[in-house]
C-alpha cells in the first residue's frame, strides 16, 4: 500500500490591495462628510477634505510601490489630481478679499451709533471723550 500525498498550492494575494482599497475609501469618506456636513447646514471651511484624500494618495502610492499596475497607477493619479485641486481651493480661491471699507488707518473714524453690552447707546462722540476703550467686530457665522 502506498500513500501519496498532495499539497494544495495557496494562490497569494497581491500585495498592497488593502493599501488600494483603504486609500479609495479615506478619499470617498472625506467627501461623504463634506456632503453631511453641508446638509446639516454646518457652513465651516471643510479643510479635513483635502487632509483626507492626500492620506488616500499617500495609501495608493504605497499600494502602487508594493505591486504596480496600470489600475493602480491611474487611481493614484486621479485621487493626487483631486487632492492638488482640493488643496489649491482651500489655499488661494479661499482667501478673503482685502478690505476696502470706509476706515482707514490715519483717519477720523466715521459717524456710527451701536449698542453696548449693557444696552447703552455708543457713537463716535464717546470715542473722542478719551476713555479707552476697545471696539470689537464680530463678523459671525454663516
Amino acid at each position: 500500500m502506498s500513500t501519496v500525498s498532495t499539497t494544495v498550492a495557496v494562490k497569494e494575494r497581491p500585495k498592497g490591495r488593502g493599501y488600494f482599497w483603504a486609500g479609495i475609501a479615506v478619499c470617498l469618506f472625506g467627501i461623504a462628510l463634506c456632503v453631511a456636513q453641508y446638509s446639516l447646514r454646518q457652513l465651516i471651511v471643510p479643510w479635513y477634505v483635502a487632509g483626507l484624500a492626500t492620506l488616500g494618495a499617500v495609501l495608493l502610492l504605497w499600494s502602487v510601490i508594493q505591486r504596480p499596475s496600470v489600475v493602480r497607477v491611474v487611481v493614484l493619479a486621479l485621487i493626487a489630481a483631486l487632492a492638488g485641486f482640493e488643496w489649491y481651493f482651500l489655499v488661494s480661491l479661499a482667501r478673503l478679499p482685502t478690505y476696502d471699507g470706509p476706515a482707514r488707518a490715519g483717519e477720523k473714524i466715521p459717524a456710527f451709533r451701536s449698542t453696548l453690552a449693557g444696552g447703552r447707546p455708543f457713537t463716535q462722540v464717546d470715542l473722542q471723550q478719551g476713555t479707552p476703550t476697545v471696539l470689537v467686530f464680530f463678523r459671525g457665522r454663516w
